[in-house]
């Protein structure tokens, strides 16, 4: 395996290449795979990962000196197939999430050095507006994906006892469960009751939110998906 770091500090490490990624996954989209046109006019394929070129122009992506985050601008012809069918059918974008990682070309795959896991980044931003539209070019702003309005570290609440997972629901109209916002990976047929009773009645089918609920859905003895923190607990200091 070639080492990225070393290769970096050679004279001639080679070309330098940056692929990009467009997660509309949200919007009911897919994720779309691109490169700079500029950069590869054929496309590229890295990881598996076949990369469509784009004419697609980015700035702002570093960091200044005085530690700001980033606020990239993401400039697209507006002839371009692939953001033209995005914008038409999904709208201005907003909130999908952009991912851009950066390789040297002989780690490509096809290259004798080709090495899918030499790569920096990912670097993570956010489609936060549209900042113009004309016969020309589709321009928007970004956001660092930390950058976000009410954006806490730790991403969410350290509990030990509770799990904040989503767990399926029961829609009484259609007579199914709906996991479109389940976390929890649990579509077994067997069902309990809030605490943790055995019921044949699907709508009182609801997880006790404790490492018991899970022990009874997937096994005491299995790997368990509890969404809370059990190792954690006070330090003594004294």
């Amino acid at each position: 395996m070639s080492d990225l770091l070393s290769v970096a500090q050679t004279p001639a490490p080679g070309e330098r290449i940056a692929l990009f990624s467009l997660d509309a996954t949200d919007l009911g989209g897919q994720i779309y795979y691109f490169c700079q046109a500029a950069e590869d006019a054929k496309g590229v394929t890295f990881g598996g990962l076949y990369y469509t070129p784009v004419d697609v122009e980015f700035t702002d992506f570093e960091t200044n000196a005085q530690g700001s985050l980033p606020t990239p601008h993401m400039k697209v012809a507006n002839s371009n197939g692939v953001f033209q069918s995005i914008v038409n059918t999904y709208g201005d974008m907003l909130g999908c999430t952009v991912k851009r990682v950066r390789t040297f070309r002989r780690f490509l795959d096809g290259q004798e050095e080709a090495d899918p896991t030499a790569y920096y980044g990912p670097d993570i931003f956010r489609v936060e507006r549209k900042i113009s539209e004309n016969p020309v070019y589709i321009e928007w702003e970004l956001s660092a994906s930390i950058d976000q309005e009410g954006k806490e570290l730790p991403g969410r609440q350290v509990i030990r006892d509770t799990c904040l997972w989503r767990y399926r629901s029961y829609n009484t109209k259609t007579q199914s469960f709906d996991y479109s916002h389940a976390q929890c990976p649990y579509a077994q047929s067997v069902y309990y009751d809030a605490l943790d009773q055995v019921t044949t009645d699907k709508t009182k089918d609801a997880c006790s939110r404790k490492i018991s609920g899970c022990k009874r859905r997937f096994g005491e003895d299995a790997a368990l998906p509890f969404g809370g923190f059990p190792g954690v607990a006070r330090v003594r200091t004294s």
